[in-house]
């Protein structure tokens, strides 16, 4: 059984999660790997006017619904619960949400009910994919993409992280973005501390793609992609 916990998100999502796994007994470590800084956005008269709202995390609601004054009228889609979350504490409730928190699912299951060409404002981190838009102009819809935040890694992190890998010590680190974990490879390659010391667990398989492109394995992947299905994975399978 391994007790210790590493934790990669931005500290503030991290703290939730740190209490939960001490209370079921583990060691847990915050080493936040990515942190997000909102931009000052204007939109376009054509933002402005967009039919759909894509918010495909809770840092893109709370950072879009800052910026704005008054009560918009967007369709909205989310994807995942904590965004669906965080947009209620806005005062909205989204006209579509997928049966997997997953892109290719959100959107496989949004254009089969939306055939007709519509336009989609598209909030997004200078580090998002570009599936969503790519996926959305082949089928024939216009997007507006918009940077509406950056993705950093932060620097006090990137020490704390090399003490870590020094110590040679058996812990589960956790990532919930492709973001966490390239910023976590670009370090630990350097290292010839051997994976196996590491029992990876992440959420989403595009954040489990990118870490076995990168020849980790991965331990610990939920069937559902939340933080809470992943804990409780963990706790179950390591108390066996």
């Amino acid at each position: 059984m391994i007790k210790k916990i590493v934790l990669t998100r931005e500290a503030s999502k991290n703290k939730p999660w740190q209490d939960y796994f001490s209370q079921n007994g583990f060691d847990v470590e915050s080493i936040p790997l990515i942190e997000t800084d909102p931009k000052k956005i204007s939109l376009s008269l054509n933002q402005k006017e967009a039919d759909w709202l894509f918010l495909t995390s809770a840092n893109a609601v709370e950072y879009f619904f800052n910026e704005q004054a008054g009560k918009l009228n967007y369709k909205i889609a989310v994807i995942g619960e904590k965004t669906k979350e965080k947009l209620a504490e806005y005062g909205y409730k989204p006209n579509f949400v997928p049966s997997v928190y997953q892109s290719e699912v959100f959107l496989s299951e949004w254009l089969s009910e939306n055939t007709s060409q519509t336009s989609i404002l598209l909030p997004q981190s200078n580090l998002s994919r570009t599936i969503i838009e790519d996926t959305l102009t082949q089928n024939g819809h216009l997007v507006f993409p918009i940077e509406l935040y950056e993705t950093s890694f932060p620097e006090n992190s990137q020490t704390i992280l090399i003490e870590q890998l020094q110590l040679d010590e058996k812990r589960i680190i956790i990532f919930a973005s492709p973001s966490a974990w390239k910023n976590f490879y670009t370090i630990a390659k350097q290292f010839s501390i051997k994976n196996e010391n590491w029992r990876i667990a992440s959420i989403g398989n595009i954040t489990t793609e990118a870490i076995l492109a990168d020849g980790w394995e991965v331990t610990y992947q939920p069937k559902t992609f939340t933080m809470k299905h992943l804990a409780d994975l963990i706790i179950q399978e390591e108390f066996k």
